[in-house]
């Protein structure tokens, strides 16, 4: 007790003193809690979107419904001894039906369950057909298309539903309150949405008719549904509305259920589990065993597993490796964010009480005590700003995480790691004390003399040692740059781990810390060698612009720090964006686009049926769509007909027929290339690169070839089939050269090194012998061939595709071009318009469209939340240093300069700051994301990561921005204040 009373007697004076100037320097203090304030906020709101996630128990729970202990599903995965590994919260991702596995039976599940529980079940469509205009009456059942009059009033009074269809009992579970009407009573009756009534006019009493169209071969959580009751329609009468901004349905069991029951392997199962016993975790596991998977009430509120009675997850190295890099390199530079804004504050703060500590120091106060007066001052305000950074971080993400995760409060602050609420308050007292520490050190070697005559302290160096400190001051910042890319390249270069073969990341790690650590100091100890050899600099510059220079020599220690903060916090804005491009341009090198641009989309059917059909309703959309926006053409797109995905037993022989009949083409890689093994694939290097050798890499690694966007049904995804003009209005910048080796009898490949001499070897064989390749093809032919990167695999005319032996075609949509406008972004504000139209007024089609960035302006949003950081860390760290110069400003003013001059003078230090800071900031931040794009094509995660894109557009706007508002912010806040009559000190 004594020892802390000696220790509390210590710290009281020195606590006072720096109470009593912290209050004294409001405005300094003030901005001295923003600067640690504003990067806890940020790292608390980055925080909450990194953890922030969907799928939670809250939002699990609203699943089951009221009075039911679980919900089941039996899945058609093939039977085997390894269980279902399922979360408490349900499957753990997608899973691939066996299409001829008999999922588990209710009763075979029932010897798993509390004794007294009742399955009951319910089915799930995917997308229907929804019309008023048939003629059959509530409870008609028949095949599709019969007594349907095809025409544009069809159309209109056509629209897409899901269905849900159960018992009774379960359907009073599973379906809302109706808002009108009744629940229905018998297989004649069904109850819709609010949203499907709107779109159809549909009141209480009418007649509606549901068609099921053809499976196209995609299977979801309910397996082959769709298989078992497609080109089936039945009628209903509407005995009433739910409120619900969806277009759904509600119905008793008697349509999907008598089908599924006649041909159910393949198909997954869903029941409500009912009873008076919970359903523990133990029994949820046993019903695993039977592939089946439960999502219970009481395993998500009282019966929560531990860890060890989880299904253990194996944990891929990579992903690991992946979530580390950028994990480090954020932590590494927020914390030199706050570091860079908070350290200018306490070398003001020493500044300002030079002549206060002076005296002290005059006084017996000895070095220990004035370097406590600063660091005290860092602690509390530390202490300050990390509750009031707290405080707003948590305000932040109630407000902006969930709608950025499309998540509601609750589950947001469910899903926050609240510890991290302490450590993040510790880490602000943290990092106000080591803010502090090159201030105090400064301060414990104070020379009270000139303190107190308000002299700058001399140096007691030799000549020779000044010199010898001076090279090492400029020779610091290149070598330390140096030595950052030597640490960079080396962990690049050491083995990473993997999965099979194991391995240790420690090593790549340090130097991955060493890397960023050493490049912030390099570029602090740069900024330092400019500010020392500023004073030198612009000798027939104007009288404001030298003083400015010669301020940032003389008073380095706060133009320094301010010139890095803006430095710092424009290098992760500039970080952030160039991720954000490359992650862009590596889905494109992996991803074929049917069109590309700001001007040009494929409109398709939502729900395809049949050529005439869905080249009626992309009619009637198109022209729609022509009478709104400037439409300057559209010309059709097909593709090779395929087999139709069918497998139940009673088709096989339909499908065996057609797989003999329709025949498959597919481009060859030369016979030079090397032949790739079953769990090898092409390098995408090879693939988008004309003249790179092909090489053959690990599967996970290779070039998925996947395409993007466009709905068919039972049509070959890779062959388009497409006319001159239809090519041209693809938005490619190569359309016209396309459009003309299309005209001529030749194909467009998106593989480069397929194409060699400008030709293209093509194999064709029918479907029943597998995808073609010189073994098994029944033909090969050369044709003329043009490479575009990122298109689809093979495109060519019908002409040309009738010879070499296709006949039948699936029409896919149009391509829809609009005409410019003039003005900046007419282009794509009339493409978001005529989006926007078809996903409100044409739910019988979609649109296809490719404009990156453009298309998902969500994944800027981190991007410009940090350029906003950027902006308001600059203006902070210009009002700090502003608070320094006053004093001189009044000297200056007393000795006959004008308020005109003292503008110019503040307005050319600030510009000297931000001219210092920004251009560093932005070649600090590409060469970072230049160095994050390595690494991850380094660990070969998702792609190949071939490009690093900056963004070059965006990262103009983002420098253009934070001059163009921080120029006139530094204008109005650096202007001299109205009273210079009185020169301040302390």
């Amino acid at each position: 007790m004594a020892v802390i009373i000696t220790v509390l007697r210590r710290w009281r004076p020195v606590l006072c003193m720096g109470w009593r100037d912290a209050v004294r320097h409001r405005a300094r203090t003030v901005f001295s809690v923003l600067l640690i304030m504003l990067p806890v906020t940020a790292l608390i709101a980055g925080i909450a979107m990194t953890t922030a996630v969907a799928a939670n128990r809250e939002r699990t729970l609203e699943t089951i419904p009221a009075g039911a202990q679980a919900v089941i599903t039996a899945t058609a995965v093939t039977r085997s001894n390894q269980p279902f590994p399922q979360l408490p919260e349900g499957a753990s991702g997608v899973w691939i039906d066996d299409v001829g596995q008999v999922p588990a039976t209710a009763d075979e599940m029932l010897r798993c369950l509390p004794e007294g529980t009742v399955l009951l079940p319910f089915y799930q469509s995917r997308r229907l057909l929804a019309t008023t205009g048939t003629s059959m009456r509530p409870g008609e059942q028949s095949e599709a298309g019969a007594r349907v009059a095809v025409s544009g009033r069809t159309i209109a009074s056509t629209t897409t539903v899901t269905m849900t269809e159960a018992g009774g009992e379960a359907l009073r579970r599973l379906m809302p309150a109706t808002s009108s009407g009744r629940m229905p009573r018998n297989g004649a009756e069904i109850v819709v949405s609010t949203a499907l009534a709107d779109r159809l006019r549909l009141a209480v009493g009418d007649t509606v008719t549901f068609t099921a169209p053809p499976f196209q071969g995609y299977m979801d959580t309910s397996g082959r549904i769709d298989d078992v009751i497609e080109d089936s329609q039945r009628a209903w009468r509407v005995s009433g509305l739910v409120r619900d901004d969806d277009s759904r349905a509600w119905g008793l069991a008697g349509w999907m259920s008598t089908m599924v029951e006649r041909d159910h392997a393949g198909v997954d199962g869903h029941y409500l589990a009912v009873g008076a016993r919970p359903i523990t975790w133990g029994q949820v596991r046993r019903l695993n065993a039977l592939q089946a998977f439960a999502v219970s009430r009481h395993v998500l509120t009282d019966g929560y597993p531990a860890a060890g009675d989880r299904y253990p997850v194996r944990l891929d190295p990579r992903v690991v490796l992946d979530r580390t890099v950028s994990l480090g390199i954020a932590a590494l530079l927020g914390a030199a964010t706050m570091l860079c804004l908070v350290t200018p504050a306490f070398s003001v703060s020493a500044d300002q009480q030079r002549r206060t500590l002076g005296l002290a120091a005059a006084s017996g106060a000895g070095p220990r005590d004035l370097r406590r007066i600063v660091t005290s001052q860092g602690i509390v305000i530390g202490l300050i700003g990390g509750v009031l950074g707290t405080l707003l971080g948590v305000a932040v993400m109630m407000l902006v995480v969930p709608r950025y995760r499309s998540i509601s409060v609750g589950e947001t602050l469910g899903s926050f790691p609240w510890p991290m609420l302490g450590l993040t308050l510790l880490m602000a007292v943290a990092i106000g004390y080591v803010a502090t520490l090159l201030p105090a050190r400064r301060v414990g070697r104070l020379n009270p003399v000139d303190a107190l005559k308000d002299n700058p302290s001399e140096s007691f160096r030799s000549p020779r040692r000044r010199r010898v400190a001076t090279i090492a001051l400029h020779a610091s910042g290149p070598v330390l740059i140096v030595g950052a890319v030597a640490c960079g390249a080396a962990s690049l270069t050491l083995p990473i781990p993997h999965l099979d073969r194991g391995g240790s990341a420690t090593v790549p790690m340090l130097l991955l810390a060493a890397c960023v650590t050493l490049t912030v100091v390099g570029l602090i100890q740069l900024v330092r060698s400019l500010a020392a050899a500023s004073s030198v600099l612009g000798g027939n510059a104007p009288l404001s612009l030298r003083l400015a220079l010669r301020d940032a020599s003389r008073h380095h220690h706060r133009f320094v720090p301010a010139a890095t903060a803006v430095l710092v916090t424009v290098t992760m804005a500039s970080y952030s964006l160039t991720l954000v491009g490359s992650t862009f341009a590596n889905a494109r090198d992996n991803t074929g686009e049917a069109v590309v641009g700001d001007h040009a989309m494929i409109v398709s059917a939502s729900v395809p049926i049949s050529n005439d059909y869905d080249r009626m309703v992309v009619a009637d959309a198109v022209d729609a769509l022509a009478r709104q926006y400037p439409v300057s053409a559209h010309q059709p797109l097909y593709a090779a007909a395929m087999p139709k995905a069918d497998y139940g037993a009673d088709r096989q022989g339909m499908r065996r027929n057609e797989s003999r009949r329709l025949p498959v083409a597919r481009a060859l890689l030369p016979r030079s290339a090397p032949e790739c093994s079953d769990d090898q694939g092409q390098d995408t290097a090879s693939v988008i690169y004309p003249g790179a050798p092909v090489r053959c890499v690990d599967f996970s690694a290779a070039n998925p070839r996947s395409m993007h966007g466009i709905s068919m049904i039972n049509a070959d995804t890779e062959m388009l089939v497409v006319s001159g003009d239809a090519m041209r209005l693809s938005g490619y910048p190569d359309a016209e050269r396309m459009a003309r080796t299309i005209e001529a009898g030749g194909v467009v490949v998106n593989d480069a090194a397929q194409v060699v001499d400008g030709r293209v070897e093509l194999a064709v064989a029918p479907w029943s012998s597998g995808l073609p390749d010189r073994n098994n093809a029944t033909r090969i032919v050369s044709k003329r061939a043009v490479f575009v990167r990122g298109f689809y695999p093979l495109a060519m005319s019908e002409r040309t595709a009738r010879g070499l032996g296709f006949t039948e075609f699936r029409y896919i949509g149009e391509y829809v071009d609009f005409a410019p406008r003039s003005g900046f972004m007419s282009g794509f504000m009339t493409m978001d318009g005529a989006i926007a139209s078809v996903r409100s007024d044409h739910p019988l089609v979609q649109t296809t469209e490719y404009r990156g960035l453009r298309d998902a302006p969500i994944a800027l949003l981190p991007t410009a939340l940090l350029a906003a950081f950027a902006l308001v860390a600059t203006t902070v760290s210009l009002l700090l240093a502003r608070t320094q110069t006053r004093r001189d400003m009044a000297t200056m003013h007393a000795v006959g300069a004008s308020p005109g001059f003292l503008r110019r003078l503040g307005f050319a230090q600030s510009g000297l700051i931000l001219l210092t800071g920004i251009p560093a900031g932005m070649a600090a931040g590409l060469a970072l994301g230049w160095f994050h794009v390595a690494w991850n094509r380094r660990i070969g995660l998702d792609g190949a990561w071939l490009h690093t894109d900056p963004v070059w557009p965006v990262q103009a706007m983002l420098v253009t921005g934070i001059v163009a508002l921080a120029l006139p912010l530094a204008a109005a806040v650096t202007g001299p204040p109205r009273d210079l009559t009185r020169r301040m000190i302390d």
